[in-house]
């Protein structure tokens, strides 16, 4: 019956042997109990032979039996802790296994049982695809080929005694009669057939990776989904042994004529070693939580069924009592779905978990919480279901607590910025009252104070009504997000108030990704999305757009890579000035300006800001009072990473002249501008900026220059540093360089006195050299007639901006007419054009004919002529040559406009100042050349 003997049985009579002895099963099973390990190994072959070669129903039978006389319990302790290295006790070993893979190989009843044996875990290798290392202590396959070629070798006669052969069939044949060889054989031997081996039968296969299985028992493991070990090894050795042994006595007490079953059904292995594990389904909290790999690396395969285990872990978070086990399963919760979100598919319970966030008072809870919805939002149809729950107002909300974190790191270019002392900014830190709008109100109190009432105890409770600046009405203490997390919350926060903020501000990104503004087709969706609608009401933005004020370098970057998310093709992007975006972004000091810089080429000329008409760019763009108007345009035309490059570097070009201390003096007219504001945030979060313009910003270093087009012209007009500078547009700049040439001709004083802008901001001539009481009284002005609030104020708000515009910079109170030095950078740049691009401009007819002739008549007319500071006659006279050289056009404009009488009077004049003394470039020689 077994093999290799059975291949040589006749099949029928094997068929019919392994019938008869399938028949006595239980008393081959008995014989595994035999104290001999041959007849042990015996059974086990003849078992083996059954299950695999008998029908499905014998094998059925069998398999069932060896749960029935506790054979498969035998058999897996004999696998796994058959000792010694002799052969013999090897091959049993080996025996055993391959019977517990066959028992077990389709009988549900007895994978069933094996599960209630051992750990899930380890059961798992039995699915693995890999191979284990070679066993060196397996016994080697049979091989009869190979044995019967070498026994037939073995037996194999020499030469002397096959040459004997050979002669002695020789002789028989010379002695045979000759009748015998005349008449043909006949007998048995016309009768005989040749061997046919029996092809063996295999019809209970193993599939499982049962070597792999036993490798890895022998190895420790500490995984989130098994904990293996010697200890736990000894303990499944016990309970085995002592199962054995029990059911050895029960049966031995029952006698043999009554048949005895082993009641597998209730057997279950215990490990008293892991009972202090905090489990969860089959996995272990604590490694499952101490797991620090990606979610796509080897540990990702640790978690099977993963939308079963979800449900366990979030069905142990509802029943947990204590916050510590909730924080525990909220981590786990958002582990798992983090990494098969696709596999679990929605959370149905989101409204439930926003829910919890709205009456969590553990900090710790808290941050798992946020943390979990962040990887909910992974999920579409969990980001509806939080829309739905209003979960941005609660998100936003948490985002304000940003102005809290004392702890962020300075950054060290901060340390040269002028701070108020903590008495100055007391007064404007006051911003609570609390107990009603009774008789019982008071207040004001800023949040130090709040936080020493509420150590005092008895004067603030959860339920105290208060009320400050930014909030819709009075609420109770325990709902303003700053008052429940800075006085009443408890336990130690996972994440401090900026991180908290930046993981916030990643959830709201996540969520407007879910919702382009343009299809595929990158037609402009409409209606707004929802959450880009609701993130860019006033009520939402402004707190936003505020955490700009921590200069935190993450939370900006986060900060402005939402705001693009949410401004893009959105009409609210027109008011996004009125929350001081471009006060508060100007006044950051750090180097991350990619993102922010293609935020202000985007939204700095659609702001609803203008209430004077125009189209050139200075008027179109916010940026305007702030930057140089170089800076403007360089943003403008270049983009956003250039710009981020002239901004943060040291410059000095015809198209853009920026540096440091300019950067520094920016910051310090914002700072100034703004200071009011700043320190109530700390006190009170959710405190709202109320906007107001600010006049434009002079710098000094730009005082000498003048800027036109996109250029400063002193240094366009340096041919020894830039000879060969690019000109953009040369007929665009010509064009501008002819209108700023009869605007500076027609240059007037201010249209405001000193005393008149004293009278219209309301302050005294002794007051006017003070900035901050100019300040404020502008502050006041400016916010009682903004067209914003007060539509019929316009123009009193243009009168009260002027006025303010003038007292604050020294450099509008300039004298009148035009300046020589400005008029000669003009007539140099319009030479410069009309020498490199004579080509681009031959086509069109000088129109500045008109005013240089007048310029070079008012020169000549001139008595002190050569004595003048800045002549003007040579720099006239060469810009006429080169207009002249450009087009014939030109030639006739000229002599229609009776130029050519002045040119000869340039001459002439030129002639008779001429003498031994006249240099190279002085005035004459200048003219003549």
């Amino acid at each position: 019956m077994c093999p290799p003997y059975s291949e040589t049985t006749d099949g029928a009579q094997f068929d019919s042997l392994l019938e008869v002895v399938a028949s006595h099963g239980r008393v081959v099973f008995q014989l595994f109990q035999h104290p001999s390990v041959a007849i042990v190994k015996g059974a086990g072959l003849v078992m083996r032979a059954i299950i695999e070669e008998g029908d499905p129903e014998t094998s059925r039978r069998m398999q069932s039996l060896a749960l029935a006389e506790a054979a498969l319990p035998r058999h897996l302790h004999g696998a796994l802790y058959g000792g010694g290295q002799e052969s013999r006790l090897v091959a049993l070993r080996h025996l055993c296994r391959h019977l517990v893979g066959l028992w077990v190989s389709g009988h549900e009843a007895a994978m069933a049982a094996l599960k209630r044996i051992l750990p899930p875990g380890l059961l798992a290798f039995l699915e693995d695809p890999s191979k284990p290392p070679a066993d060196v202590a397996a016994p080697r396959p049979r091989d009869n080929l190979r044995l019967a070629n070498d026994h037939s070798a073995s037996r194999a006669p020499s030469r002397a005694a096959q040459q004997w052969k050979a002669v002695e069939r020789q002789v028989d044949k010379f002695l045979q009669h000759w009748r015998q060889r005349m008449t043909p054989a006949s007998g048995a031997g016309d009768t005989v057939r040749p061997i046919v081996l029996r092809k063996r039968r295999q019809r209970v296969r193993v599939e499982a990776n049962w070597p792999m299985f036993f490798y890895q028992f022998y190895q420790d493991h500490a995984r989130p989904d098994l904990i293996w070990n010697f200890r736990t090894r000894e303990e499944l050795r016990d309970a085995l042994e002592a199962e054995l042994r029990s059911f050895c006595q029960d049966r031995s007490v029952c006698g043999p004529g009554l048949p005895v079953a082993w009641n597998h059904w209730e057997f279950e292995v215990l490990y008293p070693s892991l009972q202090e594990e905090v489990r969860v389904g089959d996995y272990f909290l604590r490694l499952l939580l101490e797991e620090d790999q990606p979610a796509d690396g080897a540990s990702g395969s640790y978690i099977r069924r993963s939308s079963e285990f979800f449900n366990d872990l979030y069905h142990a978070f509802l029943l947990a009592s204590d916050s510590t086990r909730r924080c525990q399963c909220l981590q786990a919760m958002a582990l798992v779905y983090g990494r098969h979100y696709v596999d679990i598919g929605p959370f149905n319970d989101t409204r439930h978990i926003l829910s919890k966030l709205d009456k969590c008072m553990d900090r710790m809870e808290r941050d798992r919480l946020i943390i979990f919805l962040s990887k909910l939002i992974l999920h579409k149809r969990n980001v509806k279901e939080l829309l739905d729950a209003g979960g941005l107002a609660t998100l936003v909300e948490l985002v304000t607590l940003s102005h809290r974190h004392v702890s962020r790191a300075l950054v060290p270019t901060q340390m040269n910025v002028i701070e108020a002392s903590p008495e100055m900014t007391q007064s404007l830190e006051q911003e609570w009252y609390v107990g009603g709008d009774g008789k019982d109100r008071k207040g004001p109190f800023g949040y130090d104070q709040l936080q020493e009432m509420w150590k005092e105890g008895g004067q603030l409770t959860a339920r105290t009504l208060c009320w400050a600046q930014g909030m819709a009405g009075w609420q109770p203490l325990g709902r303003v997000a700053q008052l429940r997390w800075g006085l009443l919350a408890t336990g130690q926060a996972l994440l401090n108030d900026g991180e908290l903020a930046a993981t916030v501000l990643s959830v709201l990104s996540s969520i407007c990704s879910f919702y382009p503004s343009r299809d595929a087709d990158g037609a402009v969706v409409r209606p707004i999305p929802r959450a880009k609608r609701l993130l860019s009401e006033r009520s939402s933005l402004v707190h936003v757009v505020q955490v700009l004020l921590t200069f935190d370098p993450i939370l900006v970057e986060k900060v402005a890579h939402l705001l693009l998310q949410v401004m893009e093709e959105n009409p609210a992007v027109q008011q996004l000035y009125a929350t001081g975006f471009f006060y508060f972004v100007l006044l950051y000091t750090g180097s991350n300006l990619l993102t922010i810089g293609e935020l202000l080429h985007r939204a700095h000329t659609c702001q609803a800001h203008r209430f004077d008409e125009g189209s050139s760019l200075t008027q179109r763009s916010i940026l305007s009072p702030l930057l140089p108007e170089a800076m403007v345009c360089y943003l403008e035309n270049h983009g956003a990473a250039k710009f981020a490059e002239i901004f943060l570097g040291e410059f000095d070009t015809p198209e853009a002249i920026w540096n440091a201390e300019m950067r520094r003096f920016m910051m310090g007219k914002i700072a100034s501008h703004i200071g009011d504001f700043t320190p109530r945030l700390k006190s009170n979060t959710r405190a709202q900026y109320d906007y107001c313009p600010i006049p434009p910003v002079h710098y000094p270093q730009l005082h000498n220059e003048l800027f036109c087009n996109i250029y400063y012209l002193r240094h366009l007009c340096d041919i020894q540093r830039f000879p060969d500078w690019p000109i953009k547009d040369p007929v665009s700049l010509l064009r501008d360089v002819l209108e700023r040439w009869r605007q500076e001709l027609d240059r007037k004083p201010p249209p405001l006195s000193l005393e008149e802008a004293c009278a219209t901001l309301g302050v005294t001539q002794e007051q006017r050299s003070d900035d901050s009481t100019i300040r404020r009284a502008y502050f006041r002005l400016a916010q009682k007639y903004h067209p914003d609030k007060n539509p019929e104020g316009r123009e009193q708000f243009e009168k009260v901006n002027k006025a303010y515009e003038l007292l604050s910079d020294k450099t509008q109170r300039c004298s009148e007419g035009p300046d020589p030095i400005n008029l000669q950078l003009l007539l140099k740049t319009q030479a410069i054009l009309f020498s490199r691009h004579a080509k681009d401009l031959e086509p069109y007819k000088y129109a500045g004919y008109g005013l240089l002739l007048r310029l070079m008549e008012s020169e000549l007319d001139d008595p002190q002529l050569r004595s003048k500071a800045t002549p003007l006659l040579g720099v006239a006279t060469e810009t006429a040559w080169h207009t002249l050289r450009c087009s014939p056009l030109n030639v006739e404009e000229l002599r229609r406009e009776g130029g050519l009488q002045l040119l000869e009077r340039a001459l002439s004049r030129s002639v008779e100042l001429l003498n031994h003394s006249s240099q190279k470039g002085s005035l004459e020689t200048e003219v003549l050349t």
